[in-house]
């Protein structure tokens, strides 16, 4: 009767352990000294061990788990941030490119304006008549492949400014036409062409209102080609020669960020 009385008691001591250690060390003797073990005192300590074994097993999962989950998220993130980078990047092209088409757009109307302007003032003194404009079908001829390249399609750019360049190397519009025969070969990324346009452009009318963004683009060409230190001379030579125009704004800018 001692014995059977003892049972209860001996459990109510387990399970008083396990909760005031809040199941920290399981697998330990549960009868506190030497004295054999009854056969359910015995079954709560394998059952214990077992217990015990399970938890710091599940306990390694769940930290393995979480370091899995958390490498997994870094690496999402590091995508993530990749994606927003490309995405900055060729929306700083696009504007630019635009802007770059619709400022020669005004300059060419504005140019067209005066001239069209100073006209009509000299011809009540001069008794000469004014000077012979382009001729329609060359102007034409600009507007239409400007649109192709406009509409990305840069093959037929490409063949469209050659053939204008050789009805009309002199032309009004020669000058533009080496420039966008640039710009056309730069976005198809044969940068050597491109290079060749821009400095045909340089060569043949340095006086033109593309030259400072020729001598920028060169050095973007070069740059694409990894010649660090003839791209930054490029960029270098806007800001000296043309210091307020927008391409010096944009060598400046590309100068800091080669430091």
């Amino acid at each position: 009767m001692r014995q059977a009385s003892g049972v209860p008691s001996r459990w109510a001591l387990g399970a008083t352990l396990l909760l005031a250690t809040g199941c920290a060390d399981f697998g330990g003797p549960i009868g506190g000294g030497t004295a054999p073990l009854s056969p359910q005192e015995a079954r709560l300590q394998a059952l214990e061990t077992k217990l015990g074994e399970v938890a710091r097993k599940v306990d390694n999962l769940s930290f393995a788990s979480q370091t899995q989950s958390i490498t997994k998220l870094e690496s999402e993130v590091r995508g993530l941030r990749g994606e927003v980078e490309r995405m900055r990047y060729d929306l700083e092209i696009a504007e630019k490119r635009s802007r770059e088409l619709y400022q020669d757009l005004d300059r060419r109307l504005t140019r067209l304006e005066n001239e069209g302007r100073a006209r009509l003032s000299m011809e009540p003194r001069i008794a000469q008549p004014p000077p012979v404009p382009p001729s329609q079908e060359e102007e034409a001829t600009y507007s239409a492949v400007f649109e192709l390249l406009r509409a990305t399609k840069y093959d037929e750019s490409i063949a469209g400014f050659r053939d204008l360049l050789s009805r009309w190397p002199q032309g009004r519009y020669a000058g533009n036409a080496w420039y966008w025969l640039g710009e056309s070969y730069y976005a198809k990324k044969n940068y050597d062409a491109a290079l060749e346009s821009f400095r045909s452009l340089l060569a043949q009318f340095p006086d033109s209102a593309k030259a400072p963004d020729a001598l920028f683009k060169i050095g973007m060409c070069q740059a694409e080609k990894k010649q660090k230190n003839d791209a930054r001379a490029s960029w270098q030579k806007v800001v000296a020669e043309y210091p307020d125009s927008n391409a010096a704004g944009l060598a400046r800018q590309r100068l800091e960020q080669t430091k």
